[in-house]
């Protein structure tokens, strides 16, 4: 599948997909960010903690995607007020779930020269897919995993397809149109 193919529905994650979304893609790391992904392009960052963790390090993603809530309560020691980020958007999402409009909105602010932070009223987690599709090939996209750290996903032909396999299984949605 290719970026052309992006759904045109909300999409809402299966039961049975849950346990096989708790495991890693990527490499896990406690801590920041290594200095050896430092200089990929672009970096995209899903979840509070992880853009809470690398603008800590001075680096401010190419993309931030945030619910500012950390394991479903507020996330407290935020490290941005936005201003370290050219552009803010906001985007609606629910949980379990990844509506059609995440996916214009990571697909535009990916294409974008700016450095821009999406902040989510609902629910961010999912938001790794879209993210992993959409980014160019050997950009990082890094979501968190809680008690365990920081997962780095180096975004090759065959992370693409594993994010794929998994969108494909989710269910449509198209409730309210």
């Amino acid at each position: 599948m290719s970026i052309e193919d992006l759904p045109e529905s909300d999409l809402k994650l299966k039961r049975e997909q849950r346990s096989q979304l708790k495991k890693a893609l990527g490499n896990v790391v406690k801590g920041g960010l290594p200095e050896r992904y430092k200089v990929k392009e672009p970096i995209i960052t899903v979840g509070d903690y992880v853009t809470h963790t690398l603008l800590e390090q001075h680096i401010i993603p190419d993309l931030g995607i945030v619910d500012n809530k950390t394991r479903r309560g507020p996330y407290e020691e935020k490290a941005w007020d936005g201003k370290e980020f050219d552009k803010k958007i906001d985007l609606k999402n629910a949980p379990e779930r990844i509506n059609e409009e995440s996916w214009k909105i990571i697909k535009r602010s990916i294409e974008d020269e700016e450095k821009i932070l999406i902040e989510v009223h609902g629910e961010e987690d999912l938001l790794s897919l879209p993210a992993i599709i959409i980014c160019p090939l050997g950009g990082i996209v890094i979501y968190g995993v809680p008690d365990k750290g920081m997962v780095i996903n180096k975004v090759t032909e065959d992370l693409k397809e594993k994010a794929w396999e998994v969108i494909n299984n989710m269910i449509e949605v198209n409730e309210g149109r």
